[in-house]
């Protein structure tokens, strides 16, 4: 019975008896609030964390992984995410490539040093504000076992760069170096603290520019090399990549090897047993612009470590733009992790092994929330030591533990954690092999004396993996569409093949592999990078190299078959109506070809080789670009293709029909009626209509479904709302004037408002009317084909002239429809300001005489006094 396997992976714990250390690397704190738990063994997210570092930053726990404290250089966070007591203003930077590390007291479980780097921009001899390189002391017992700084910012050099590592050294004390210009300078830590006279070791390249002090350094996890990365910014971008000797004794740094200057390298990294360098980079294209990032790996045993140089991966740029190649960092279960801004980080599965064994993963760790940017946490590179190198790790394999010949070690007591091996569990050979009764996790211990160093026990904690169980072979069956339709040859789609191996393989992340011979495949060569494959003979054989780990595979046969008399050439037309997004309905396509193969799954493609492999599937509403009016379809009887052939397209306009928006008239029992000015063959509303008008009497959105006499169809929407009540807020009345206006003014106007000031009979858009004569005017508003205001407003006047000859015409003056203005008084006055006469307007009217005596023709002036206060003036003329 087959069983979904798990990804290989090797943790391999280390611990030094004097020093007990097992675990200090168990916790990762990083990039945006980024965490790590990896105490399962797999690591699994944090949401804990309060840093916020572009690059730099440290994080320590104990024996046992539980977390002690973290810093990006600057800031120290204890245990419980709290800013620890004194634990701000410590001169790292949180931009500085390795902006801190920590570093155990050997021989106080309670003190750790935190030695911090500067930024490169703090070296302008401008400014001139470097911090150098400094330590700051926490004693973790202080604050109830939460810690606090005691010492801080202990200046060791007043200048350096941004690059700092640690190993223990033989004798179970520390060294933490750091490199400024053409040297590296070696502190030595032991019991009785840190040693501020470093040993200096001078190499022959200087990097003599300050914007060039960028870039990781990491001592490998044995203590015997130290790879260095240095990403120039100026005068160009360039880089350089140089491995050295590292004396584990003495803290010297020798014998410079060359590795590359053509990438701007930023990331190095070593493998558990120091057999394998890896490095980060980005490289540029010919405009000097980012092309891609890359990752490198280099033997760094073999005699021309330059010459060994393998790709493990090249991230295009639609993958990654940054600016840094990011850092890289050995973990806890010995996986190596690389760091480019995003939500997820990609690893290198089993680093010691070469080549493409060396498993790279893409995105592999996925950070939840959070996010990584360049950096992660810096380590003592011992904490990541393996004594063996383990291979074979196959369920039904001899695994392997090869011990490099070390005349220091004088025995290793092996106990592989298999029980159920019974005798077989342990041994005490030098190099063992064991062969593990089940797949799953195992914890490895091997307990090692040394002649010249404390004893120690390393920790193997492996997983063997089941080989996946496949069938023996598989066949991908093809159309054969070209220019000899029966000679069997065809294009080929191997993903098609991948996804039916991967099914049968029952592991969901099983990765598969092609080879043009059997042999290819089982010696891992000359694999077959295209999926887009060609077969150069009938019924082809391919070979499949199965594995969810590089080391455990199975290899299939994979025929490629290509059906003859399954091109249908051009096979009919069809009229396909357009879509709402220009596009056409390919739908119709589909279930009109339906009909023609009853059982067959129809899929339409722009390009024959897209329906060859079936590629860029076409779908409602795609953009299609017709050539010729010509798209293919692809006829598929489960994984089989049946037929391949050509249609023409005639493309049948959509209705044209905009979305409606419609008022609906405020108050109870209001309704408006919905529909089209065009007609069509055919309506469906949302409310399950299919008349071509609705009445409703709700807001809300209702959609149509209108076709035409060729059967396309658009949808329209109908959005239907609710107009508040007319209300007039004030009606502005101008009158005793020469020329007399109402305007009128709503509390909410809308477009479709009308005004009249004649009881309806006629109305106006405009809500303004001028030239008015004194009267009584009826006012209506209303909205169009909707609800009606009115209100009754009185313009006032005074005639302009009369004419007292007796004819019974205009023989008298008074106020204008004086019935609506009781109790107003009129004075009369003539042009030297005399008064002529009192008139109360509703008692009496002035005939244009003086005490009785009739006078002149001629301008008078009055003053009209209404019972409101309101006060008019002006002159009427008598004529005689």
């Amino acid at each position: 019975m087959k069983e979904k396997t798990l990804k290989l992976f090797c943790i391999l714990l280390f611990f030094c008896s004097s020093i007990n250390a097992q675990r200090e690397a168990a916790n990762w704190f990083f990039g945006v609030n980024a965490g790590l738990d990896f105490n399962s063994g797999i690591p699994t997210q944090l949401n804990t964390s309060q840093v916020n570092t572009l690059e730099g930053c440290s994080t320590i726990s104990d024996e046992n992984g539980a977390m002690l404290f973290y810093t990006d250089g600057v800031t120290v966070w204890n245990s419980l995410h709290q800013i620890m007591s004194n634990g701000t203003d410590l001169n790292g930077s949180f931009s500085s490539t390795q902006s801190s590390i920590v570093v155990p007291n050997p021989a106080n479980d309670n003190i750790y040093y935190i030695f911090t780097t500067d930024v490169v921009d703090a070296y302008d001899p401008t400014t001139n504000t470097s911090n150098g390189f400094n330590y700051s002391v926490v004693d973790i017992s202080l604050d109830g076992g939460l810690g606090a700084v005691t010492d801080k910012n202990v200046n060791l050099m007043p200048n350096t760069s941004e690059k700092v590592s640690a190993t223990l050294s033989n004798d179970g004390n520390y060294w933490v170096v750091t490199h400024y210009l053409d040297s590296f300078y070696a502190f030595k830590i032991t019991a009785a603290g840190v040693n501020t006279v470093p040993v200096v070791s001078a190499t022959s390249f200087n990097v003599n520019n300050y914007r060039n002090f960028r870039g990781n350094m990491k001592i490998s996890p044995d203590g015997k090399k130290l790879a260095i990365a240095h990403a120039y910014f100026f005068p160009d971008q360039e880089g350089y990549l140089y491995l050295y000797d590292f004396n584990d004794e003495t803290g010297i740094v020798q014998n410079s090897d060359f590795l590359g200057d053509n990438l701007v390298y930023y990331g190095v990294e070593f493998s558990s047993n120091s057999s394998k360098l890896y490095a980060s980079a980005k490289v540029f294209s010919a405009d000097n612009s980012v092309s891609n990032i890359q990752l490198q790996q280099y033997d760094v045993n073999a005699p021309n470590v330059a010459n060994t140089r393998y790709i493990v991966h090249n991230y295009p740029q639609s993958q990654v733009t940054p600016s840094l190649g990011g850092s890289l960092q050995i973990g806890f279960d010995k996986r190596v992790y690389h760091s480019l801004p995003g939500s997820t980080l990609s690893t290198i599965n089993t680093p010691n092994l070469s080549g493409f064994a060396c498993s790279f993963e893409l995105a592999s760790v996925d950070l939840g929330t959070n996010f990584a940017r360049f950096g992660l946490p810096s380590y003592v590179q011992t904490y990541f030591e393996s004594i063996a190198t383990i291979q074979n790790l196959c369920l039904g394999q001899q695994t392997t533990f090869t011990v490099a010949p070390n005349p220091d070690i004088l025995s290793i007591d092996w106990d592989f954690g298999d029980v159920a091996s019974g005798a077989n569990n342990t041994s005490t050979q030098m190099s063992p092999s064991h062969l593990f009764t089940s797949a799953g996790l195992y914890i490895v211990t091997a307990d090692v004396a040394f002649a010249s160093e404390p004893n120690r026990t390393f920790i193997e904690v492996i997983q063997i993996n089941e080989v996946p169980n496949i069938a023996a072979s598989f066949t991908l069956f093809q159309c054969d569409v070209d220019d000899n339709p029966t000679d069997g040859l065809s294009i080929f789609n191997l993903g098609d093949a991948q996804s039916l191996i991967q099914a049968d393989s029952g592991i969901s992340n099983a990765q598969v592999i092609f080879y043009p011979t059997l042999n290819d495949a089982q010696n891992n060569q000359n694999a077959i990078n295209n999926l887009t494959y060609f077969n150069t003979q009938s019924d082809q054989i391919l070979y499949a190299r199965v594995f969810s780990q590089s080391e455990c595979f199975a290899i299939t046969q994979v025929r490629l078959t290509a059906n003859p008399g399954t091109s249908l050439g051009t096979y009919t037309t069809l009229d396909v109506c357009e879509t709402n997004a220009n596009g056409i309905a390919i739908s119709q396509i589909e279930n009109t070809l339906g009909n023609d193969f009853p059982g067959g799954t129809i899929s339409v493609f722009a390009t024959e080789s897209g329906a060859l492999l079936q590629q860029n599937q076409l779908s409602d509403n795609a953009q299609v670009n017709l050539t010729n009016n010509e798209l293919f379809f692809r006829v598929d009887y489960g994984t089989n293709c049946g037929f391949i052939g050509s249609i023409s397209i005639n493309v049948i306009a959509q209705p044209q029909v905009e979305d409606q928006q419609v008022t609906l008239c405020g108050g109870p029992g209001s309704e408006v009626t919905l529909a089209l000015d065009e007609s069509f063959s055919n309506y469906t509303w949302s409310t399950n209509e299919t008349t071509p008008t609705i009445t409703v009497s709700e807001v809300g959105t209702y959609m149509l479904t209108i076709s035409n006499a060729a059967g396309c169809e658009r949808e329209v929407s109908f959005v239907v709302i609710e107009e508040p009540p007319i209300e007039i807020e004030e009606i502005l009345v101008s009158d005793f004037q020469d020329q007399n206006s109402i305007k009128i003014i709503l509390t909410q106007p809308t477009e479709t408002i009308l005004y009249s000031i004649n009881g309806g009979q006629t109305f106006s858009d405009s809500n303004e009317f001028n030239n008015l004569f004194p009267g009584v005017y009826d006012i209506v508003v209303k909205r169009e084909n909707c609800d009606s205001v009115g209100e009754t407003v009185l313009v006032g006047g005074l005639p302009k002239f009369f004419t007292p000859n007796g004819d019974n015409i205009n023989d008298t003056w008074t106020l204008l429809r004086k019935e609506f203005y009781p109790n107003a008084i009129i004075e009369l006055y003539d042009r030297y300001g005399k008064n002529l006469d009192y008139i109360k307007a509703d008692d009496r009217e002035w005939d244009g005489t003086y005490r009785g005596n009739p006078l002149p023709s001629g301008d008078y002036w009055y003053k009209l006094t209404l019972e409101n206060g309101k006060v008019i003036k002006g002159n009427v003329t008598l004529k005689r």
